[in-house]
């Protein structure tokens, strides 16, 4: 059955599935459930599954026996070929540009085995990827290879189950730039120039300090239970790119904001945040959204930040009110080391009300307060509610 990439601007993509084990996969262009390219997603997979069946019947296409360096580029291809399904596209071009400059180097050492790759050699590339780029892009790179070879230990055939070379390499100490934190008075000047879905999307990266990403995936479905206060987070943190959630509380300011925006939206799907500037992305998830946060801070005349400085901001506000414990809560952060990475400092245990208490009693909330008292009065009619787009009219109409 077809499934639809939310991270690909909901492609189709068809997948022939043999013995519990994918053999091929297609991606259709998106478009509507049982529509056209639907069909032909579906379609595709019934065809090709035959002859892939037939084949193996009459052993027209046995499987060739791989060389070295063909193992190491079936590794490689069908690794990328999982990031493409379940990543995001700026996550993917990154693991690719890694696959392509690894097998590279390969090449030119004349390595062509899994067994060709020591820790010696392993340690060589991450030392000329340091000299050429730098320590840190030389730690991405380490990090990528590991989140491949953990992956093909499991999905790979004849893949050596022992190979933990890139894990036994330390990765280089970074002296990181001191991450800007706006001021309180920043926040407030931003906010005051939001409007509608923006500020609704500002306010929830502040009352959770989530990521980017986790804010874009929201599903109204799965990840918001008003009556119960809480909101859940996804990211892809965990030991070799796993998903990972986390149930949150809600704030009664952000519960407020959020049931507003869900009752006055343009369209009714079940990703909470969703594109609306025209008529071919009407509806559809974020996949980026570059230019909201320069365009806000120009016209509010502050200093530039983006969504992860409000993320900064929730963490040292709520490490401020309820110490390093609540700040590694709100971050998500499966170690209270890398929460102290962010604010330098230690803590003791708090209750996760801390949180809520915190984010709720500053100036940030208090005119979150006022702004949400102007786009949502008593009798506001759903037409009026947040935007002049002609376009968005006509969806609401």
């Amino acid at each position: 059955m077809p499934t639809q990439l939310k991270r690909r601007n909901n492609e189709w993509v068809a997948r022939v599935v043999i013995n519990g084990r994918e053999v091929d996969s297609k991606v259709f262009p998106p478009g509507r459930k049982k529509g056209p390219e639907w069909t032909a997603a579906k379609v595709w997979e019934v065809q090709r599954k035959k002859e892939i069946l037939a084949a193996m019947e009459q052993q027209e296409t046995p499987r060739p026996i791989l060389t070295g360096f063909e193992r190491l580029l079936e590794w490689s291809e069908k690794y990328l070929d999982h990031a493409m399904r379940t990543m995001s596209h700026i996550t993917y071009t990154e693991k690719k540009t890694v696959m392509a400059e690894f097998l590279l180097y390969c090449r030119d050492e004349g390595i062509d085995s899994f067994e060709g790759i020591t820790k010696p050699m392993a340690a060589q590339f991450l030392a000329d990827v340091a000299d050429e780029r730098s320590l840190n892009r030389s730690n991405v790179y380490r990090k990528n290879l590991l989140a491949a070879m953990n992956w093909g230990k499991d999905n790979i055939e004849g893949f050596p189950q022992g190979m933990q070379v890139f894990e036994q390499i330390r990765p280089y100490t970074v002296d990181t730039a001191e991450r800007y934190v706006p001021p309180e008075e920043d926040v407030i000047k931003v906010l005051q120039q939001a409007q509608g879905q923006d500020l609704i999307m500002l306010l929830t990266y502040y009352y959770t300090g989530a990521r980017r990403g986790e804010v874009f995936r929201l599903s109204l479905s799965r990840d918001l239970r008003f009556d119960e206060g809480l909101i859940r987070l996804t990211d892809h943190k965990g030991k070799g790119g796993k998903k990972r959630t986390r149930w949150a509380g809600m704030h009664p300011e952000l519960a407020k904001a959020l049931r507003w925006w869900v009752s006055v939206r343009p369209c009714q799907v079940d990703n909470v945040f969703m594109q609306i500037q025209n008529d071919t992305c009407m509806g559809l998830p974020f996949r980026q959204r570059n230019h909201l946060m320069p365009r806000l801070c120009r016209r509010a005349g502050v200093k530039p930040f983006g969504f992860h400085s409000m993320r900064h901001k929730s963490a040292a506000i709520t490490f401020v009110g309820g110490g390093l414990n609540a700040a590694q809560i709100l971050m998500g952060h499966s170690r209270a080391t890398t929460t102290d990475l962010y604010i330098r400092s230690a803590g003791l245990y708090t209750p996760p009300t801390v949180i809520l208490d915190a984010l709720g009693a500053t100036r940030i909330a208090a005119a979150a307060d006022e702004l949400l008292k102007e786009i949502m009065p008593p009798e506001a009619e759903s037409q009026e509610a947040f935007c002049v787009h002609p376009n968005v009219y006509t969806a609401i109409q």
